[in-house]
């Protein structure tokens, strides 16, 4: 049994068929007279498929009048020829020109349809607010995007190989057998109709253990993902054993939710065979019957016969196709519920670009509050219920004007990062106005504003590639000239050179390969080459050593001249030149000034702090 909340995500799994027909019939009709021709080539190719059985019907035929003495062996052997030779001209050369050209058709509408679903995807996903990707996980993600792909391509395939000729089977041959003899196409007809009815219901019975299997699939994936990037946490605790315990109960969870959705196929085998003897035994009595009272030939029986037995494992395979359409529809359900998601943070409809020349920044009476969860009950929680609740900034106003030097401290969890989010608009307010510029942030685009800044992370994470590109992303246009004075800044030229593969040396996956100091320093580098008016350091130079630190800091205190800059900092000693120290406590500013005047202040959080950092009696904050 699953419980609440395993319950409460299954339904991301729950599958709306309408929606997802309509998402691919959407990229489709970006090449509709394509796949109008397609549809036309399957036609024309199952007609041609179909001349197989004229072809018996008439030599059968002639071969009884031939038995009768109605005519010469000759006329006869003349007549198979030129029948043999049609169906050559027809079956092999027309149809295989014709197959070819519907692979060849086919494969150009689906790669298309392919890569825009792909791009489309990842452009959205990527573009999707701030608070959605930190409530997803990345190995659910990746599972999610690679499966919706794949699958989209195996249930093209399934409707175009399976559902579209199979029909087209299905009418032709009923459609030829009833001018021979309506009965046993009648029966034909219901044996269809019942097979296709029973194998509906029983594969509908499948979704839900379908949908289970994706849920355990997907949350064995993100564990492994989970494990994988942590798995320095599990060697230094030496927890492989209690790691893998944990992995072997969620594959055996999976294992199980396998064999529940596998088993409902044997009920399917079963049923389908019984329809279908009933059925041709049916057909036998009646077409037999037809031919005892002169009614139809014995060529016309062969045709019958010939259609049925070629049309019986299409009909299996339709079967087949249908439950491979609706494993590969719940797959691909769970990338294109993702277009539902709309995003929180948006840009108005008549958005101008920033353009930064001063660099002054103002809060005023801003309000902000983290939601809860992630759900829509939670979204429509009202303002003032949030900030009861989880409140992180409450009435805050602070000038920053051009060229200024400005510190945010304060206990941890009190609210800078927070304000920093803000300014980059990660999160909309709840109340007031942030403005650069004297532009209020909420009115440029998204894209300008964040392009007008450049961050040193605390927690600098980066690509799994080279030094070089990993810095050059700041500023693709950049001369090598300037990356590499953007290296030397930031101390990695040392470094550098020790590599064996210099500057493009790959970091590894997150910057696994290089120290939290070496990540560190080439975040500056990318924020130095990023040469922005507005300059965010979050803790830039924590993970350093004291004495490059002392380096890097003298040559920040370069780069910030000039420039409005932001620093947070916990270690105090390293924002006693800013212009102005603003004190952060539970989202509100508790004091402001400079370091002088705060660390003499009495009574004062920044001189507790500075105490506490001098030597003083330690306390967690």
């Amino acid at each position: 049994m699953m419980n609440d909340a395993s319950q409460q995500a299954l339904k991301k799994y729950e599958v709306d068929t309408k929606y997802n027909l309509r998402f691919i019939g959407g990229y489709l009709s970006k090449q509709k007279w394509k796949t109008y021709l397609l549809i036309l080539l399957v036609l024309i190719l199952e007609i041609i498929t179909f001349s197989d059985n004229f072809v018996f019907k008439f030599i059968v035929d002639k071969a009884m009048m031939l038995s009768d003495g109605l005519v010469t062996q000759n006329s006869f052997m003349n007549f198979v020829i030129i029948v043999l030779g049609l169906y050559i001209l027809i079956r092999g050369v027309l149809g295989s020109l014709i197959w070819f050209g519907r692979v060849f058709l086919f494969n150009r509408i689906e790669g298309k349809l392919m890569k825009d679903i792909e791009t489309d995807s990842f452009r959205h996903i990527m573009n999707l607010s701030y608070r959605y990707h930190t409530n997803k996980k990345t190995g659910s993600l990746i599972s999610q995007m690679t499966r919706g792909v794949n699958k989209t391509e195996a249930l093209i395939d399934t409707i175009v190989f399976t559902f579209i000729p199979t029909t087209f089977k299905i009418i032709i041959s009923i459609g030829v057998i009833a001018y021979f003899d309506k009965v046993t196409s009648l029966i034909l007809f219901l044996m269809i109709l019942t097979f296709v009815i029973s194998g509906v219901y029983i594969t509908n019975k499948q979704r839900k253990p379908q949908s289970e299997t994706n849920y355990s699939e997907d949350t064995l994936k993100q564990n492994i993902s989970d494990i994988f990037t942590n798995i320095e946490t599990v060697k230094f605790f030496a927890k492989e054993k209690n790691t893998s315990n944990y992995f072997t109960k969620l594959a055996q969870k999976l294992k199980e939710n396998r064999i529940k959705f596998w088993d409902i196929f044997g009920w399917y085998i079963a049923i389908q065979s019984f329809i279908i003897t009933i059925g041709i035994a049916s057909i036998i009595y009646f077409s037999f019957s037809s031919f005892a009272a002169g009614t139809i030939t014995m060529g016309s029986i062969t045709l019958i016969y010939a259609s049925i037995w070629k049309l019986i494992p299409h009909l299996f395979g339709i079967m087949h196709g249908y439950q491979r359409f609706v494993r590969h529809n719940v797959d691909v359900s769970s990338l294109f519920k993702t277009f539902k998601e709309k995003n929180e943070v948006v840009d108005t409809s008549d958005a101008k670009k920033l353009v930064v020349k001063k660099g002054n920044i103002k809060f005023e009476n801003v309000s902000f509050s983290y939601p809860e969860q992630d759900d829509k009950t939670n979204q429509k929680t009202t303002n003032k219920k949030l900030e009861q609740k989880q409140t992180a900034i409450k009435n805050f106003n602070l000038n920053i004007k051009k060229n200024t030097k400005i510190a945010l401290v304060g206990p941890s969890g009190g609210g800078k990062s927070t304000v920093v989010k803000l300014l980059y608009r990660l999160f909309d307010l709840n109340k007031g106005k942030i403005s650069i510029d004297g532009k209020d942030i909420s009115q440029v685009t998204q894209e300008s504003l964040r392009n007008c800044m450049s961050i040193v992370p605390q927690e600098p994470i980066l690509f799994d590639n080279t030094i070089w590109f990993n810095i050059a992303y700041a500023n693709p246009k950049a001369s090598k000239e300037s990356i590499w004075k953007a290296i030397k800044f930031a101390q990695l030229d040392k470094l550098i050179t020790k590599m064996p593969k210099k500057e493009k040396t790959i970091v590894g996956e997150r910057g696994v390969k290089l120290s939290g100091g070496e990540k560190q320093r080439v975040s500056i580098a990318r924020a130095i080459l990023a040469n922005k008016k507005i300059l965010v350091l979050d803790e830039a130079t924590s993970a350093l050593d004291s004495e490059t630190e002392k380096e890097i800091q003298a040559d920040l205190e370069k780069l910030m001249k000039g420039r409005t800059s932001i620093v947070i900092a916990h270690r105090l000693s390293t924002i006693m030149k800013a212009d102005i120290i603003v004190v952060i406590k539970e989202g509100k500013i508790v004091e402001t000034g400079s370091h002088q005047q705060l660390k003499n202040k009495q009574g004062g959080l920044y001189k507790r702090l500075w105490s506490l950092q001098q030597g003083g009696n330690l306390r967690v904050y």
